[in-house]
């Protein structure tokens, strides 16, 4: 069936492109498109533009562009926060606390959702959207001490000055990370803004991948040490236990 119609020819030619990484010219696209080269090339021009599609400047070959990646990305902190979203939703409503969800971006976490429970006082040290270096706030920190040496000792070298800003820097981070497998879990106490305090977990696949931190966050009346050990950490524990149930079905779904 011949292939109409701008977007579908676009699609086609990104297929044809995923085949060869390091590059296709113009003539060999045509090839295997089953395009005619005017064709080709104008939605070559197309994709260009909007970067999907780079050119070497010096080979003259065309690729996948950058963009894409970044699209890939954007899709997987909505992946994951539309599958933890009611996690969050009933965390935020047995707390009444704040409820953040973190992931790890390179050397920065970032939060894809955010959740206010019914409690006045609201924590709002996040939102939506907001990035932070690893290892400044509690899902931030759970995710930096659930991290390899390798990893975290990157991360710190790349946010060195960013983390100066918080007072904080590569040995108190590690003394964080001794902490936290002592006790099972991140606790930031007014780190960020002070008068507040925020406990949180790491969630990892079936298969052992970091993939997010959920967070409780409240003012510090509200952290007691009897409160984080009897009701918020079984509660965040829970959805973790949850949600990497949900990651392992979504996998089995895509295997399938």
């Amino acid at each position: 069936m011949p292939v109409t119609g701008s977007i579908p020819r676009a699609a086609r030619i990104m297929d044809v492109l995923a085949e060869a990484p390091e590059g296709m010219a113009l003539s060999e696209i045509v090839a295997r498109s089953g395009f005619t080269k005017t064709t080709t090339f104008r939605v070559l021009a197309a994709l260009t533009e909007v970067r999907f599609v780079e050119q070497d400047p010096l080979g003259r070959k065309y690729r996948l562009g950058r963009k894409l990646s970044d699209l890939a990305r954007l899709s997987g902190r909505a992946d994951i926060a539309a599958l933890a979203t009611h996690s969050c939703e009933r965390l935020a409503e047995l707390t009444a606390d704040t409820v953040f969800l973190s992931v790890p971006e390179g050397p920065l976490s970032i939060c894809v959702l955010r959740r206010t429970g019914a409690f006045p006082v609201r924590t709002l040290t996040l939102d939506q959207g907001d990035a932070r270096p690893l290892g400044v706030g509690a899902g931030s920190l759970a995710l930096y001490c659930a991290m390899d040496p390798a990893r975290r000792h990157a991360a710190c070298r790349f946010n060195r000055a960013w983390l100066a800003e918080y007072a904080m820097d590569e040995a108190r981070l590690e003394a964080e990370v001794k902490a936290f497998r002592s006790r099972g879990y991140a606790l930031n106490r007014g780190q960020v803004i002070e008068g507040t305090s925020a406990v949180a977990v790491p969630v990892f696949t079936r298969g052992g991948a970091l993939v997010a931190a959920l967070a409780i966050g409240a003012i510090n009346a509200r952290m007691s040490e009897e409160r984080i050990r009897e009701e918020l950490l079984p509660a965040l524990r829970g959805e973790a236990e949850r949600l990497r149930g949900r990651l392992m079905d979504k996998e089995g779904a895509k295997n399938v």
